[in-house]
């Protein structure tokens, strides 16, 4: 009777046995990771337009510190400044996005291609002028030119989606218009025009 007992206490254990060894801690699954931000399509396009704009502005700017006169050099300097910085903070949001490189800024229609054609032409007229001659052509490429950009602004806010893109091209606006007006000034002969460093911090134009 007490070998039964021992051998039916036994057969009872060894499944339970077996139970407790299959509670082996298991390995989580890995956690998901979130997909990178990228730019899209024409939020890129909008970029490569930013960066030409930058480095035009910052060329033509250093022309006015050499060409232009006192208060055109102080206008040139302010731009040299504010669009450095804007295009510093470009390359870096782009970076953040997976963009190695900014792409070359392609117009996409003959109206397009022939406006950048006429910039550029202008932009090597005025390294053969100087003085007054220098600040006339000069404000005047700065008022159209800006008015432009300003003009383009609100389809490039509405076109992006990414949040720091559109902060950055709403800052910008606020930035291409304080220029226009300081050139406009200038044209009028006020050289206590307001030439001071951007207020707009990394959404400057």
């Amino acid at each position: 009777m007490q070998i039964k007992t021992l051998l039916l206490t036994a057969a009872l254990a060894i499944p339970m046995l077996a139970s407790a060894d299959d509670k082996t801690p298991t390995t989580p699954p890995p956690a998901k990771t979130e997909a990178k931000a990228t730019l899209s399509n024409d939020e890129v396009k909008i970029v490569a337009h930013l960066h030409h704009v930058n480095v035009m502005e910052v060329d033509m700017g250093k022309q006015a510190k050499v060409r232009g006169t006192a208060a055109v050099k102080r206008y040139g300097e302010m731009l040299v400044t504010d669009h450095s910085k804007a295009d510093k903070d470009l390359v870096a949001l782009t970076k953040k996005r997976g963009l190695v490189k900014i792409p070359a800024d392609k117009p996409e229609t003959e109206e397009a291609k022939a406006e950048m054609k006429a910039t550029m032409e202008a932009m090597a007229g005025l390294k053969k002028l100087k003085g007054a001659d220098f600040d006339r052509e000069y404000l005047r490429m700065m008022v159209e030119g800006h008015e432009k950009e300003l003009a383009k602004s609100d389809v490039f806010i509405a076109s992006a989606n990414d949040a720091d893109l559109k902060m950055m091209l709403e800052g910008r606006k606020a930035s291409l218009q304080k220029h226009a007006d300081a050139a406009r000034e200038l044209q009028k002969g006020n050289a206590q025009a307001s030439v001071g460093p951007s207020s707009s911090g990394k959404a400057t134009k």
